[in-house]
């Protein structure tokens, strides 16, 4: 049957070409989709090439940050040992008073030449070698020294005060020659340690005159 308004020759070209036409029709329209695929794929890749960007500029600052952070605590750690020595040594000083004025506090003694023998034997613990240490107290004549005393070059003294008036005087030595430090061998905490020792002798001594002027 002869389709209304168009030939049989047309009616059989549009049933020949239909189905070609229909291909094209769907290729082009799977090219559209591929074509939009590929731009779709392209933006996510460009978007991760961005965020990949952005992290590792992230990642690069929290390493120099690292990198910073663990050289300063090599910093700190390195000052720590070198002051390690010192601090040790600040301890040992502190240690040494903290000894002297209990022992001069002390009432078990009967009498200051014992004191002042111990405290001889006491200062050399607040030195930076102990072992090659000799201490002599003369005091209002007498002589007190540790069983190694010997004269040396290596010396440092300080004053005994009684009252204002020098009674006798303290003198720390090194038996051996040892690295300069602040005062020839000695550090200048030293200088204070023997200082403030020889103090508290002669205000020992002021309390006992003292006591002895109340009792007459």
């Amino acid at each position: 049957m002869k389709k209304k308004g168009k030939t049989k020759q047309q009616i059989l070209f549009e049933e020949k070409t239909e189905p070609v036409l229909n291909d094209y029709s769907v290729q082009d329209q799977d090219k559209i989709e591929l074509k939009k695929l590929k731009e779709a794929i392209r933006k996510i890749a460009d978007a991760a090439e961005q965020r990949i960007k952005k992290l590792n500029a992230e990642l690069n600052f929290v390493k120099e940050e690292l990198r910073q952070a663990i050289e300063k605590q090599k910093h700190a750690v390195e000052i720590l040992r070198q002051q390690e020595p010192l601090l040790s040594e600040r301890v040992k000083e502190i240690s040494c008073l903290y000894s002297v004025i209990s022992l001069l506090g002390n009432k078990k003694y009967v009498s200051d030449d014992e004191k002042i023998h111990d405290i001889v034997k006491l200062i050399p613990t607040g030195w930076q070698y102990p072992e090659d240490t000799c201490v002599q107290i003369i005091l209002e004549g007498k002589e007190y020294k540790t069983d190694n005393f010997k004269e040396m070059p290596w010396r440092q003294t300080a004053e005994i005060l009684v009252n204002g008036a020098p009674k006798g005087i303290l003198a720390v030595s090194y038996l051996r020659e040892k690295p300069a430090k602040d005062e020839g061998p000695f550090y200048m905490e030293e200088r204070t340690l023997i200082d403030v020792i020889a103090k508290f002798i002669g205000e020992m001594i002021e309390i006992k005159l003292a006591e002895k002027t109340k009792i007459m």
